[in-house]
């Protein structure tokens, strides 16, 4: 089974102006674990998770006592200084807190490719992309149904028929 024929198409997306806040509005509105960051272009730039936003309130949460390391760690010059990494605990907007460069699948992908990369990447939704647009996004919920639909969709010895 292809990844296009379960993908969901046109996906919620944001841009990497749009504030925390609203991401995890839409978050929570939408009933969804991420949500992909897309430039002017329709360009895919990265993905906001809700476990992007739980390091946020866990990280903001902590008392100061209890968070001497961390800032010890994200000041220390033994740190590499250009890591370009997600801003979890001060960005304001979701193009400072996202996973920047996301694995993504194509809509010809076959199911088993996803079914690996969520164990693999330990992640809940991954984004579909062509030529670097996003063009939709598949969950681990789609796998499910595509496994309700059809119980060998995601065995990679099945004969094609």
């Amino acid at each position: 089974m292809r990844i296009g024929d379960f993908m969901s198409p046109d996906p919620c997306c944001v841009t990497p102006d749009t504030p925390i806040q609203e991401v995890a509005r839409l978050l929570v509105q939408q009933r969804i674990n991420g949500v992909p960051v897309i430039d002017d272009q329709g360009r895919l730039v990265g993905i906001v998770t809700s476990g992007d936003l739980t390091h946020r309130l866990a990280d903001e949460r902590i008392e100061e006592r209890e968070a001497w390391w961390k800032e010890s760690y994200y000041r220390s010059p033994v740190r590499d200084a250009s890591n370009n990494g997600p801003n979890r605990t001060s960005g304001r907007t979701a193009g400072e807190v996202m996973t920047r460069k996301p694995v993504t699948l194509t809509p010809d992908d076959d199911m088993t490719v996803a079914a690996r990369m969520f164990l693999e990447h330990r992640v809940q939704a991954l984004p579909v992309t062509e030529d670097d647009r996003l063009v939709g996004l598949v969950s681990r919920f789609d796998l499910l149904r595509c496994l309700a639909d059809d119980p060998d969709c995601c065995n990679p010895f099945r004969a094609d028929p």
